[in-house]
């Protein structure tokens, strides 16, 4: 009988844990591997780590909520839930109890030098995710939108608005083209339609009908005519509301609602992407705006909170350069399409824990109960090549702190509880280890790049003693230094190197002692994008006050966004510091707008913050090269390498930045590389 394949994981973010998961989902797997999991530091997550501090109070990189459309990353939870068995009326005991359905989507939108909530309120339903269920087809996502275009434009009335051109000879000559281009194609002598909006609305619908839903069996004159058709309605978009968007904020937005869906298919038509090897794929050499400009969509469309969102959402600048906006327009387009139509229960799922509970610690336990071995405390410092350069040799760590009594099978405890839940602590628990009163009277961060800190000891790990496969799960921003030899032995991972991006975020947590609606909001509970850079993205995170102890918390406020700057040398040790005071004068600055706009009642009687409403803080710089938020620019898709095609024979990768459905910076994305690179590993 042969011996399992001894399997380094190295990082312990969502990518590895993907993998180790389904690798170990195997009734007989501890036959076929023997898994270790090498982390830096004290805890589990990567980006998507929290902690606990001061008064059991969550502390995140940022803000995390999981899309609808997570189908993979909620088919994995939800088992993992269900193999962790946690008591009824325990905390978190269920995936439903850990999860809650969020529905209310905001928009900053600056109009007439107002800031002003554009609210999106998107309907529930019944599915549940990770369910598992067939994808729509990329004609499928097409007619979705043409559907749903007509639907906005007759549940906005304006199929029956008085038209200002309605007996121009124009107006006429328009219709008349239309019947005569369409007569023997789609049955005209019913269309007795007294607007334009609501004429071209009935003919596409009748030429969808016609046509069928089974792309190969269209002709490029089919296409043809729904370009014209989606033109004719965009002129008379154009021409009807153009001249009253200026002065009505709702006109407006149904105009660029209408402008961005239409010309986003005109675009998708006109560029042939259904008939393309690579289909959407084939449009990741341009930005998402400069596309959309290119296929005419307007001024207004193109620089709108809609717009803007997008890119908010993944934290979308070059060097986090607002005035650099950067994103592959195919994989972006393929985001809205899953974002609004593939989603299920609701489009955003809230957690209602930090991160690190809701998801690290249950697939922590449930993989350490499998029997996977976790050793913490370890920071990879070098790949080693073999001779032939085709294949990992040797991997360095430095110790960064050894547990107590460890030559006695003692082993590191990570959790803490708070309120009868299992936590990761904000700090390694100090007094489980040899070092653990000079790290904490030093305040050393083993997860940071710039540490001072002095390391007692190191180790390498051997192919073919130690290790057989080695899954590298470690963020693509620490490849330069962990992985100089291979870069220098190939180009493949070279070119990927300096084509995918990635880019320095920021992060900002307030507890208050107003709720929502004392503060002067008066919809409801908001995630919301497009708002004050760079701190540009707020959600309202109250649901997190029952699971922390600070005295007098009435909400919870998070707030995140990209950061500018390049990634220095580990010599610079005070980068940390100062890009937590970077952070913090950023976000002085957005209370003062907070009170200015959306919390009216936090201002002073002078205008200004008033920060007696302020209980406590937190501020983050992700700055790190692991931390180091991973983009999709233009052009950069084409240099991912798939988890299984590495190049080298023993090496095995995952993480957002590989080759995955998704393409972009997310959970899903890095659940789906996992399992690419589990099947890789299994030889599936």
């Amino acid at each position: 009988m042969s011996q399992p394949k001894k399997i380094a994981v190295l990082g312990g973010g969502v990518g590895s844990m993907s993998t180790v998961y389904n690798l170990t989902n195997e009734p007989d797997w501890q036959q076929k591997y023997d898994i270790t999991v090498y982390q830096m530091g004290w805890r589990l997550g990567g980006k998507g780590a929290s902690g606990r501090g001061k008064n059991g109070r969550i502390e995140e990189h940022g803000l995390h909520v999981w899309l609808g459309f997570y189908n993979n990353a909620f088919r994995m939870i939800r088992n993992v839930y269900a193999e962790l068995g946690r008591p009824e009326g325990t905390p978190l005991a269920t995936w439903e109890d850990a999860f809650k359905k969020h529905s209310y989507i905001g928009l900053g939108q600056k109009f007439n030098d107002e800031w002003l909530n554009w609210p999106l309120d998107f309907p529930t339903n019944s599915a549940i995710p990770g369910e598992g269920s067939l994808l729509p087809s990329l004609w499928d996502y097409i007619e979705m939108t043409l559907k749903w275009i007509g639907e906005l434009i007759r549940d906005t009335g304006l199929h029956t608005r008085t038209e200002k051109h309605a007996d121009s000879h124009e107006h006429r000559s328009v219709l008349r083209w239309l019947r005569e281009h369409l007569r023997g194609l789609i049955d005209t002598d019913a269309f007795t339609a007294e607007t334009m909006a609501e004429e071209i609305v009935v003919m596409i619908e009748a030429h969808l009908t016609k046509i069928g839903s089974d792309p190969s069996q269209h002709t490029a004159s089919d296409h043809s005519l729904i370009v014209h058709l989606l033109q004719a309605l965009l002129d008379w978009l154009r021409r009807e509301l153009m001249h009253r968007i200026d002065e009505n904020v709702e006109l407006l937005r149904i105009f660029i609602l209408i402008d961005f869906a239409t010309t986003g298919v005109i675009g998708l038509l006109k560029d042939g992407v259904l008939f393309h090897p690579l289909e959407l794929n084939s449009l990741d050499g341009e930005d998402l705006r400069a596309w959309f400009r290119r296929h005419g969509a307007a001024e207004e469309t193109v620089d709108s909170p809609i717009m803007a969102g997008w890119y908010d959402l993944i934290f979308a600048y070059h060097n986090g350069e607002i005035g650099k906006p950067s994103t592959a327009a195919g994989t972006m387009i393929y985001a809205m399409f899953r974002t609004f139509f593939t989603y299920e229960g609701a489009i955003f799922w809230k957690m209602q824990a930090g991160m690190g509970d809701t998801i690290f610690a249950p697939i922590y336990s449930v993989l350490k109960k499998r029997g996977v071995r976790f050793e913490y405390f370890r920071r990879v410092t070098n790949l080693g090549l073999n001779e032939t350069r085709d294949g990992i040799e040797t991997i360095d760590m430095a110790i960064q702190a050894t547990v107590k009594d460890a030559e006695n099978g003692a082993e590191y405890d990570p959790y803490v509880v708070v309120n009868d839940l299992d936590c990761w602590p904000s700090e390694p628990n100090y007094d489980q280890l040899d070092q653990g009163e000079e790290l904490k009277k030093e305040k050393i961060n083993l997860e940071s790049f710039y540490t001072t800190w002095e390391e007692p000891g190191s180790t390498t790990l051997r192919r073919g003693v130690d290790f057989d496969i080695c899954l590298f799960g470690i963020s693509l921003g620490s490849v330069p230094s962990i992985c100089p030899e291979l870069l220098q032995a190939s180009p493949e991972w070279q070119k990927m190197v300096e084509n995918v991006e990635t880019v320095r975020t920021m992060a900002f947590q307030a507890w208050l002692n107003k709720d929502l609606k004392g503060l002067g909001w008066e919809d409801p509970s908001p995630v919301l994008d497009a708002f004050v850079d760079p701190l540009n993205t707020w959600a309202d995170m109250s649901q997190l006050i029952v699971r922390e102890n600070v005295d007098g918390s009435e909400n919870i406020a998070y707030f995140c966004g990209p950061m500018t700057g390049g990634l220095p040398s580990e010599e610079h040790h005070g980068l940390p510091l100062e890009s937590t005071e970077e952070v913090k004068i950023v976000a002085d600055r957005l209370l003062q707008t907070m009170a200015d706009t959306f919390w009216p009642e936090a201002r002073k009687a002078d205008g200004t913050f008033d920060e007696s409403v302020l209980i406590e803080t937190f501020y983050r710089a992700n700055i790190d090269p692991s931390e180091r938020y991973v983009l999709s620019v233009p052009g950069s898709t084409i240099y991912r390498l798939k988890p299984g095609d590495t190049g080298f024979d023993n090496l095995v990768i995952a993480g957002d930045w590989t080759v995955n459905e998704i393409n972009a910076g997310c959970v899903e994305a890095a659940v789906t590389s996992g399992m690419m690179a589990a099947a890789a590993i299994q030889g599936s």
